[in-house]
């Protein structure tokens, strides 16, 4: 049909288009009241947002959309801050909806063609008109240009403004840096690629920038290239999609390249009014939202935000029912998606790759991570490829997270942790983490300190496909006073890493039980693959000599050992030595299961494909055996009625198995534009 269109008059073929998108509308249209706004950058704000005379800017369709409308956006390039007026109804959302297989972005920019002053070679510079910042948003409590707007902790790792800044709120840890250094939430991008922000002028180098707050002059240095032969654009807006009021519902946003933002990292943003989490798109404690089909890219530091934003959200207003799927998140400077305060969030089938570009870490920098949510009740993260995130881990929930599961994420190659959990208080089984493939992260595969309550089922869990992690693949520790370490299981997992591979605190002062069984451990029976350890916040009452002679009466073990002599507060057991100790604390773990002596794991990205090699013969674990090459790893995951369900890889043959593990959104390169069926080509 394309084929045909393509060569019909052009008369005939705008009937053909207006056709097509009545339909379009007319399928997604609840209502036959509902109305749909057009709008084209060859628009007018002054049209009645008809196909024949659109509107120019989405915002105007904002203005006008009522429940049940739709505002179909037509292919282009749209330089605003989108700010709904009002949310839709059940049944009748308001649809934001980008023209199908066509490039239509949201950009947080302008491009920028000053009078350039040359400083010293390669580095010229100019001061911003205030007329290029057009978004005065009441919401903003600094200043809606982000250059003025201090970023709100330093990035690169560096100690400096604007945590001198933060004393005043009375925070004492930030009152002895270096005032001279600072960070804006502005940005430079040259012909599309971002430019590297510096803190002092000296540090200047090419592909870099610096924001002279004196003169409001931003110097750029460009190398061998000429500024005036080029596209240059910066940040003039702080957020992309976000509404003003609080708590509106049935919102959908569909179809769109979000770019170019100039956020503030949520530093303290349960106290410290500010520092809000308020991402590019911003739900605004709203409810029934869909943000679904999207690129969000080269936000200055997160994507998403779909919580309560700050300490003044009511409680009763926490965000709930949204969902957040099949979006590219990408790229951006600290994280893919927060959320703070959350019930019936679902966040499923996005490939969320290479955020905290700006590599935040350290104290006082705890907001960054593929994704991660505060007070999430009933919550649903599944089907995620989650990877590259520097300094991050893939997956952090904290603060309480009851009656969620983690599902069929593929997470790898994080800078820290697979799955960090942090801050829960609860019994057996209150969170669900399974079927998850869970390998190479710069740290653990599993991080929990000071959280109870969590079920780990039917997942692969290794802290590095060569088995060279410093990691391990599960951690379990003590950090602070505000909750216990106990009550998690670990069932049906496949488990790999270098020894030793799992660690768990002592299961008395400030921890508390532990359940392991029928899981896969890719280690020799004999092997010193387990750590009891006596880290806490508090002072151990236990010195480390007292600590080893604790553990071998639970042992029972009359002398001690080369597995005891470890010196300190960390005791090394074999799998023989650990199931005693557990008996001891009267549970009996990993009694039902196996280990081998070695597994060997490969990872084509390319293909998507997870080999797993074995020099001997796995021994069944109670569950029916899988042979040969399958579609995906999940077909190996089914229900045995006589025990627990079949783990991923859990009944391998000798030799090398292949699993497909990922069949969703291809991931894309760095500073491209993902490629889905033909859309986004050039």
């Amino acid at each position: 049909m394309l084929k045909i269109v393509r060569y019909l008059p052009c008369a005939r073929f705008m009937v053909y288009k207006k056709w097509y998108l009545l339909c379009l509308c007319l399928a997604i249209s609840p209502t036959l009241n509902a109305r749909t706004f057009y709008i084209s950058p060859g628009g007018n704000d002054a049209n009645r947002g008809s196909l024949e005379k659109p509107l120019r800017t989405i915002s105007s369709g904002a203005r006008r959309a009522r429940p049940g409308d739709t505002v179909f956006v037509l292919e282009g390039t749209y330089r605003e801050r989108i700010t709904p007026a009002r949310g839709g109804e059940k049944g009748k959302p308001v649809t934001y909806l980008a023209e199908p297989g066509k490039r239509v972005i949201v950009k947080g920019s302008e491009i920028w063609k000053p009078g350039w002053r040359k400083e010293k070679k390669g580095i010229f510079s100019a001061r911003p008109h205030p007329s290029l910042f057009t978004d005065h948003s009441p919401e903003y409590l600094d200043h809606y240009n982000p250059l003025k707007v201090l970023l709100a902790s330093t990035p690169y790792g560096r100690n400096g403004l604007p945590e001198y800044q933060r004393k005043k709120t009375g925070d004492r840890s930030f009152q002895s840096v270096n005032k001279q250094v600072s960070y804006t939430c502005g940005q430079v991008f040259v012909e599309g690629k971002p430019f590297k922000q510096v803190p002092l002028e000296p540090e200047l180098t090419p592909q870099t920038w610096w924001y002279q707050p004196e003169d409001q002059r931003l110097h750029i240095h460009f190398g061998q290239l000429n500024p005036e032969a080029l596209c240059i654009e910066i940040t003039t807006r702080r957020r992309l999609f976000a509404p003003v009021n609080r708590g509106l519902g049935h919102i959908i946003v569909d179809g769109f390249i979000f770019e170019h933002c100039g956020n503030q990292y949520p530093t303290d943003f349960w106290k410290v009014d500010k520092y809000a989490q308020k991402g590019a798109i911003g739900l605004e404690a709203g409810h029934h939202w869909v943000i679904r089909n999207n690129v969000i890219r080269y936000a200055n530091t997160f994507a998403i935000d779909c919580g309560r934003v700050d300490r003044h959200t009511p409680t009763r207003s926490t965000s709930h029912h949204n969902r957040i799927e099949k979006n590219y998140i990408i790229d951006n400077g600290s994280a893919g998606i927060l959320s703070y305060g959350s019930s019936n969030l679902i966040i499923q089938d996005n490939v969320i790759l290479r955020n905290n570009s700006l590599h935040f870490s350290g104290p006082k920098r705890w907001e960054h991570a593929g994704i991660k949510c505060h007070n999430m009740v009933n919550g649903l993260i599944v089907r995620n490829y989650i990877a590259d995130n520097p300094h991050s881990p893939g997956v952090w929930l904290d603060n309480q997270f009851p009656d969620s599961e983690v599902h069929q994420n593929i997470i790898h190659h994080n800078g820290t942790h697979g799955i960090f959990l942090e801050m829960s208080d609860y019994e057996f089984d209150r969170l669900f983490v399974t079927q998850n493939i869970i390998f190479s992260n710069g740290k653990n595969a599993v991080y929990i300190h000071d959280a109870s309550g969590a079920t780990f089922a039917n997942n692969l869990l290794a802290c590095d496909l060569h088995l060279e992690s410093v990691g391990r693949a599960i951690q379990i520790k003590q950090v602070s006073q505000r909750t216990r370490s106990q009550n998690h299981s670990f069932y049906n997992n496949l488990i790999l890493g270098s020894a030793p591979t799992v660690e768990v605190n002592y299961p008395a002062f400030r921890s508390g039980p532990q359940r392991f069984d029928y899981n896969l451990y890719g280690v020799p029976a004999d092997q010193e693959n387990f750590i009891i350890s006596a880290y806490s916040d508090q002072p151990s009452p236990w010195t480390a000599k007292a600590f080893n002679e604790l553990i071998r009466r639970d042992i029972g073990a009359r002398e001690e050992t080369a597995s005891l002599a470890t010196g300190n507060k960390l005791v090394a057991l074999s799998p023989k030595e650990w199931g005693i100790f557990w008996q001891k604390h009267q549970i009996y773990n990993d009694q039902n299961s196996r280990f081998l002596p070695e597994i060997n794991l490969l990872y084509d990205r390319k293909l998507f494909l997870l080999t797993l090699e074995l020099s001997i013969d796995a021994p069944k674990i109670k569950a029916d055996a899988t042979q040969g090459q399958v579609e995906t790893i999940f077909e190996l995951m089914k229900e045995d009625s006589q025990s627990f369900p079949a783990g991923p890889l859990q009944l391998p043959l000798l030799g090398k198995q292949s699993f497909r593990v990922w069949n969703g959104l291809p991931p894309c390169s760095k500073n491209e534009l993902p490629s889905r069926g033909g859309e986004y080509q050039k």
